[in-house]
Parts: C-alpha cells; sequence; structure tokens
C-alpha cells in the first residue's frame, strides 16, 4: 500500500511519536526487561564516540514490548514509502536533501508534532514538569535515546551545532521563558519555513526571498527568488537550425542537466522554460545570491521544491576575481538532483577540476537577420507602409524580448491609433541600452535632407552612405556579401573637410533619416595618458555602442585615429598601440561609426583602407553661401533689409554663418533704441567683423563697400572692438588680433588639443610646430597661463612677449616672439625656461 498524499505520511509518522510518547510516560524506572543497547546494522554493540558518528544505532531507551510495537510502525512506514512513486512525500524529500537519519527524524518529528496537535505541547509541559517547557528539550531528547552515560552524550549530539538538523537550519534552541531553567531546557523548534513546507504550503521560502531581494542588481522591481511556470516549448524558440537540434537533443536526455547558456540574446531564457524537465523552476540573480552567500540554502531550496535552478546575471562568476567562480557555483550544487540552468553574456571555459559535468555550454547571438526579419514580417499587418520590415531587421539590432518590446512600445505611442513610422522608429530606440548615454554625449537630430548645402558630389555620396547602413541585411545577408569579409560587416564613413562644413549636421541627418540615435564620442573623456586606458575606454564605448542600436560619431577623430609614428620611445610605442587596437576593434565591429576630420591627411594610412565610406565637404561655393545665409534665420527672427549677395561674398562655412548670424541677433536684441528691435546690416556687418578678429584675421575696409560706414566708427582701425585686448596706444602692429591675444589662443589650442594650433605658426617659424602626437598627449596635461601676458618688445615688424606658463604640474617662464604675416600676428619663436618652483608649493 503506497501513500496517496503526502500529508499521510505525515500522521503516520505523528501517531509514531505519540506511541513513543505514550511507552515513554507509562516506563517507570528499571520498569522494562532489559536495558536496550546501542547496535549497528549487523548487530554488533555501537559504544562511544563510533555511536556519535553513528546516531541511527542509538535505542529507543523504552521498555522492550514498546521498542518492538514502534519498530514495527518504522517498517510499515518504511515499506509504504517505498510503494510510494507518484506522490512526493515532502518528509521524505527532506530526509534525503539534508542526510537525516532515522534518530534526526524523530528529533525534527518531536519539535514538529505540536505544530499538528496542541496536545503534543501539554503532553510535553507535563512530562517534563513545566509549564513553559511545551516542546522537547535537550534533556528530554538525552533521556529519550540514551540510559547510559555514552548515549546521553550521543543523543546530545543529535542537536549540536554540527547537526544537520542544524547545518540546514531545520530546527532552533530558544531559551525557556522561565528564567531558572538551563541551558539543558531550552526548547526545541522548528523553521517556520520547514513547518510550512512539511504542510504541505506552496511557495517559496520568505527569507530566503527577502535575503536575495537585499542584494539583488540592477532590476530591483523582480523579486529576488522567483517561482516560474515553464511555458516555452522548444517549437516556439526564434533560434537557428542548429541551435534548435542541440536544444532538441538535450531536452530528451535523461537526468537533471548542468548547463551554462551565454550571449546577448534573450531567447536564452526562454530555452531554460524550453528544456526544463518540469513544468517549474525557480529563477534567481546569480551576482545576489553570490553577494548574500546562501547558494547551499538555494539548493536546498530547490531540493525541497523539486524546482530546477536558473541562475542568470553570471557577469559577477565570470569576471570577478573577488568572487566564486561558475566552476565552484556548480560544485556547491553538484548533489542536487534538479537541473541547474546558468546563464550569462560571457564566455565560459571550465579551467578548474570540476566534481560534475556540464552537459551543454551553448552560445546565443544575436537573432540572425533573417529571424528579425520573419518577426517584423510576422506583424507587417501593423507597420505602415513606408516602413519595410527588412530594413527595421538591418537597421535594429534586437534580442527577440527587445523585438516584442519594441513592437508594444510603438503600440503605447499610438495610443489606440494607426502605427506610424515615428512610432516604430521610437520603438526600436526605446530598446537601446543605456550604458552609451554615460558614456557619450546623445545628439537629438533635428535637420533634414533639404536643410543642408553642400555640393552636389558631397550629397549623392551622403546618399550611398545612407543606403549601405539601411540595406546592410539585404547586402550582406541575402546576397551572401558576408562571407567575403573576414572583417566585420559594420559601416565606417569619414567626413573630411574644414570646420563648419557640415559634417555633423550631416550625421544628425543620416541618423534622424535611418531613425537610429547618435551618439557623439568626447574623445577627451576617453584619450588618457595612463598606459592601456585609452583602450578600455574605447572598448567600453564599442561593447555599449553594440547594444544601442545607434551611431557612433567621433569628432575630431585624428586626435586618435593618427598616422603611426617610428618607435623612438615608450610613449611612441604605446601610442601606436592605441592605433593599432583600434585598428582591429573598427574591423569587428558591425554598427555605424563616422569620423570627423578637419585634417584628413593626418588619418592613419593603415585606417583609411578600412573605411568604407569618404566623403569631402569643400568649403562652399558663394551660390551655396547664399542659400545657407537665406536658411539660417529662423522664421520668427525679425529681419530688416538683408543684403545676401554682400554676406555670401564672405568666404565662411555654414558653421560659422550660423555663428554670424547669432552674434548679429545678440547685438539687435542688446539695443534698447526700439521696442521691436530687427536684425540689420549693421549689425551683420558687426558680427562678420568680429568673426575676422576673432580668428586673428586682418579687417580690410575694402571689402565691406558699400557697408564700410558700418564697421566700428566706420574704420577698421578706430573702436577696436572687444577683441583687442591689451591693446596699446600708438602700436604700429597691423589690424587685428593683438599678440598677446595670439599667445593666450595658442596655449588654449594646446590645452584642448586642437589641430587648429598650427594655424597660428608663422610660414618661416623658427619654433618647431606641436606634432600630432604631442598633441593628443597635451590634451592630458594641464595648460595655462598664469598672471598677464607683458610686452617686451615692439616693433614694426616684430613683438616680444613674456608670460608664465603651467605645463603638467609646474611653471615655465616663457618668452615669445610674432611676426605678421597676411594682416595678422603670428608665432615664430618660442623660448621655455623651466621654473624650479613646483605649482602648489607656494
Amino acid at each position: 500500500m503506497s501513500y496517496a498524499a503526502t500529508q499521510d505520511h505525515l500522521l503516520d509518522e505523528c501517531d509514531r511519536i505519540e506511541a513513543i510518547l505514550e511507552a515513554y510516560e507509562s516506563d517507570e524506572p528499571n520498569a522494562s526487561a532489559e536495558t536496550p543497547t546501542a547496535s549497528d546494522d549487523t548487530g554488533s554493540t555501537v559504544t562511544g564516540e563510533r555511536l556519535i558518528r553513528e546516531p541511527a544505532a542509538l535505542p529507543l531507551a523504552l521498555p522492550a514490548a514498546a521498542r518492538q510495537e514502534i519498530t514495527k510502525r518504522t517498517e510499515t512506514i518504511r515499506e509504504q514509502c517505498r510503494k510510494t512513486d507518484a506522490t512526493r512525500l515532502r518528509l521524505r524529500v527532506l530526509a534525503e536533501t539534508c542526510e537525516l537519519s532515522r534518530r534526526h527524524l524523530d528529533v525534527l518529528m518531536l519539535a514538529m508534532a505540536p505544530e499538528f496537535d496542541e496536545s503534543f505541547a501539554r503532553r510535553f509541559q507535563e512530562l517534563q514538569n513545566h509549564q513553559s517547557l511545551d516542546r522537547p528539550t535537550p534533556l528530554f531528547i538525552e533521556d529519550l535515546f540514551g540510559r547510559t552515560r555514552a548515549e546521553q552524550i550521543a543523543a546530545g549530539a543529535l542537536i549540536s551545532s554540527d547537526s544537520p538538523l542544524r547545518r540546514h537550519d531545520l530546527i532552533e534552541l530558544q531559551p525557556s521563558p522561565a528564567p531558572a531553567v538551563g541551558s539543558r531546557r531550552q526548547r526545541i523548534t522548528v523553521a517556520d519555513r520547514i513547518v510550512e513546507y512539511l504542510k504541505g504550503y506552496d511557495g517559496v521560502d520568505p527569507d530566503l526571498d527577502a535575503t536575495l531581494s537585499e542584494h539583488a542588481r540592477g532590476n530591483h522591481s523582480q523579486r529576488g527568488l522567483v517561482d516560474c511556470e515553464a511555458t516555452a516549448t522548444l517549437s516556439e524558440l526564434a533560434v537557428d537550425d542548429a541551435l534548435g537540434e542541440r536544444l532538441t537533443s538535450l531536452s530528451a536526455a535523461d537526468g537533471g542537466h548542468r548547463c551554462y547558456w551565454y550571449g546577448p540574446a534573450s531567447e536564452k531564457h526562454r530555452a531554460v522554460e524550453a528544456v526544463c524537465p518540469t513544468d517549474r523552476y525557480l529563477k534567481i540573480d546569480l551576482a545576489a545570491a553570490l553577494d548574500a552567500g546562501v547558494l547551499d540554502w538555494l539548493g536546498r531550496e530547490a531540493a525541497l521544491l523539486g524546482r530546477p535552478l536558473h541562475l542568470y546575471n553570471a557577469t559577477m562568476a565570470t569576471e570577478s576575481p573577488e568572487t566564486p567562480t561558475l566552476e565552484a557555483v556548480f560544485d556547491v550544487l553538484a548533489n542536487l538532483d534538479q537541473s541547474v540552468f546558468v546563464t550569462g553574456r560571457e564566455s565560459w571555459t571550465p579551467t578548474e577540476t570540476m566534481s560534475t559535468e556540464i552537459d551543454a555550454i551553448i552560445e546565443f547571438p544575436y537573432p540572425s537577420v533573417d529571424l528579425r526579419r520573419e518577426f517584423w514580417q510576422s506583424h507587417a499587418a501593423e507597420l505602415p507602409d513606408e516602413v519595410e520590415p527588412r530594413v527595421l531587421a538591418g537597421t535594429f539590432r534586437l534580442t527577440h524580448e527587445q523585438l516584442r518590446a519594441a513592437l508594444s512600445t510603438a503600440r503605447s505611442f499610438a495610443d489606440g491609433e494607426v502605427l506610424t513610422a515615428d512610432d516604430i522608429y521610437t520603438g526600436c530606440r526605446a530598446q537601446s541600452a543605456d550604458e552609451l548615454a554615460e558614456l557619450a554625449d546623445r545628439i537629438e537630430p533635428d535637420s533634414e535632407w533639404d536643410e543642408i548645402q553642400v555640393r552636389p558630389e558631397t550629397r549623392r555620396k551622403l546618399r550611398l552612405v545612407r543606403t549601405h547602413i539601411a540595406q546592410q541585411a539585404r547586402i550582406y545577408d541575402d546576397w551572401g556579401f558576408a562571407e567575403q569579409f573576414s572583417r566585420g560587416t559594420g559601416v565606417v564613413g569619414l567626413f573630411e573637410g574644414p570646420s563648419g562644413t557640415g559634417k555633423t549636421m550631416a550625421a544628425e541627418i543620416l541618423a534622424g533619416d535611418l531613425g537610429m540615435d547618435l551618439y557623439r564620442i568626447d574623445l577627451s573623456s576617453v584619450v588618457s595618458k595612463y598606459i592601456g586606458e585609452t583602450e578600455e575606454n574605447l572598448e567600453e564605448i564599442f561593447e555599449a555602442a553594440t547594444n544601442a542600436n545607434a551611431i557612433l560619431l567621433f569628432d575630431e577623430a585624428d586626435a586618435v585615429f593618427g598616422e603611426r609614428g617610428e618607435v623612438s620611445d615608450s610613449t611612441d610605442r604605446y601610442a601606436n598601440a592605441e592605433v593599432n587596437y583600434l585598428l582591429q576593434r573598427i574591423e569587428t565591429y558591425d554598427g555605424v561609426v563616422l569620423l570627423t576630420t578637419n585634417y584628413a591627411s593626418a588619418i592613419d594610412s593603415a585606417f583609411q583602407r578600412r573605411l568604407d565610406h569618404t566623403v569631402s565637404f569643400k568649403q562652399p561655393q558663394q551660390s551655396t553661401r547664399s542659400a545657407i545665409w537665406q536658411d539660417i534665420f529662423p522664421e520668427d527672427a525679425p529681419l530688416g533689409e538683408i543684403d545676401y549677395g554682400f554676406l555670401s561674398s564672405f568666404e565662411f562655412t555654414g558653421g560659422r554663418i550660423k555663428q554670424i548670424a547669432q552674434t548679429a541677433a545678440i547685438l539687435a536684441a542688446d539695443e534698447a533704441q526700439s521696442n521691436e528691435p530687427t536684425i540689420e546690416m549693421r549689425h551683420l556687418v558687426r558680427a562678420i567683423q568680429q568673426a575676422f578678429e576673432s580668428s586673428g584675421r586682418m579687417v580690410d575696409p575694402s571689402t565691406y563697400e558699400p557697408y564700410q560706414h558700418l564697421l566700428y566708427d566706420g574704420s577698421a582701425t578706430g573702436d577696436e572692438g572687444p577683441n583687442h585686448e591689451n591693446e596699446r596706444e600708438g602700436d604700429t602692429q597691423p589690424p587685428g588680433r593683438s599678440p598677446e591675444a595670439v599667445v593666450r589662443g595658442f596655449v588654449d589650442r594646446l590645452d584642448s588639443g586642437d589641430p587648429a594650433i598650427h594655424d597660428l605658426y608663422h610660414p618661416r617659424a623658427v619654433a618647431d610646430p606641436v606634432s600630432r602626437k604631442e598633441l593628443r598627449r597635451a590634451k592630458t596635461v594641464d595648460h595655462s597661463i598664469e598672471g598677464d601676458v607683458d610686452r617686451i618688445e615692439t616693433a614694426s615688424d616684430r613683438v616680444v612677449v613674456a608670460f608664465t606658463q603651467k605645463w603638467d604640474g609646474s611653471t615655465t617662464e616663457t618668452t615669445a616672439e610674432l611676426r605678421p604675416e597676411d594682416g595678422s600676428w603670428r608665432l615664430f619663436d618660442l623660448q621655455r625656461e623651466a621654473s624650479a618652483e613646483r605649482v602648489g608649493s607656494r
């Protein structure tokens, strides 16, 4: 006969305990016919330390007749348990999981009995002759299982700290409420979790759940321990055929699986459900479990509930040297009969001897473009006509979970209306990982194709870049070009040309047209003077970008992607290592990278061979400048009579035109003569004059006809304007930016690593220009001028100034000679004499 329910087994055990207590209660001293002795399975007497090691040999210190009756009950229960297969008997599971002997089980049931029937509590009070002792005590256990002193000592070991009852937190020793009662009369109680479990209540251990939740990282909205239903099936998984076959084979295998599945694809989590041998499983954040140190506790919980374990977020166990390794994790759970699935992002290869074998280490990569296209095609009825499933699949590399979330987000934005292209692209962008936002500046695209004024050839090449990005799926997957490329299948474009010609604007237009996010990389935060740190910073950016489905924009790319030089010292070697790393990383990156530079010739030739597109942005022609001027003012800007022909005669880039227009607006707003000021030519002429002066260029009044009278006081050499600081009356210098301002500009550009610093050198300068490598390194060191720039020599053809320069933690006394060239002062010579006094020691 078998047990139909776990409670039937528990009630039989309670009846057995009642019989033991009745026999104990009726047993008078020396009433038994014989004194029971401890013996093992062969009948040999067991004594001393061996008795402590083998507590199952402890006798029941009861009369012989009672012992025989209880032995019969014990055998009957054991036989019924043996015949029970269909029912999960929880007490038996607990005993097997925690390795409890029959005597350990007796102690547990003695403490458990009052939880089922209050009459047991009253009986313990009577047997121990104390109202506070409603549970068994150590003294009671010693007396029940031992008549000799050795047996009583061995009985006490049943509840010692080393006992499985205590190691697995099944029982607790609680002081008696009565102060006069000693430690040997502590109350033995059963942990609440064990009481609920044995009574047949469902649910996970609330204390374990709370402990894991306290140590949870990242998504705090999810509980620490989740009892999940395994609903996914193998046929529902969106994986390729090879991976599907491997999972099918694993699912058909017998026994508890030990698996590690990794990769970015969220489908690995659904695969756990599909392969799971039971209909429910426990899902736990492995990082939280390691942080809390509860792996043993987890194993016990999984064994008690009969649930496989899914330990996700394995990064901590694969990367951190301060936490247990994955080998250790699997070893701790080696004796668990249930399956253990560990999932993470990083690959892992066991390198240590393990007590358990791993059944499957499987990579779950991003869904292929075919699988992504299948998803969008299956929802084609919802997509607007202008959105192609093929383009969506190629543009956004999302996991299946993200694909579903993208569509759900798009529906939320539509608010019950028909989905638009903006809704779909917004939904896709919303799934991108936000790690990149901490490493780069997100640019919100606000320009369109008809707003950029570039030459026809430039526009044609930009369209080609756009097509390449949008049609990656067709080119590399459908047409098989991916097999022809040993490097990655990403898109790398270089936008080269003078500052302000529209390079960044073009990147914005591409991102906006394709519905992708655009992130500008701040190179000053990437390049480091510490060995290897630049590569680490860049790797972090590329890794985050892989999950962000965004366009990376490297402004002033020549600062990082510059020409490698000959190795003359360790600095050269590590600078070259940075470039080598970038060359390799760009090759393997499958996303979109756009680079801008004012100096295309400075880009390393090896890198140029890896470019898919090079788009040149030239200085705009006059017709283009005229179009830019006419589009530069917002519709709400109050305009007077504007001479666009005159404005377009100045060879400014689009970026500079934008700055001039803004300066003119500020000048107009500053005028208080009218309640409704308007932007007039006088404001624009003065804004142009300021633009020339700020760049150190000469203001030639003849080029301002017929608006020469609108210059400062009608003369370029009269009121010197706001940028003529430190000018002196009687100076014979050419008009334009002062020598002092040129020197300060030189140091500022050195501090920021600005390649435009070379514009400040005289064509015949005797000072060696700062090299590209030195300029990159200069960005990591503080450069500034302390105090004033003093004029120590002045002539019509040369000026010498002296100043104190802060240079990498020390001060340097510096003199600079400047000479005029094309109406502007230029740096001719530079002499430094290091000071012995360190900055900060004053």
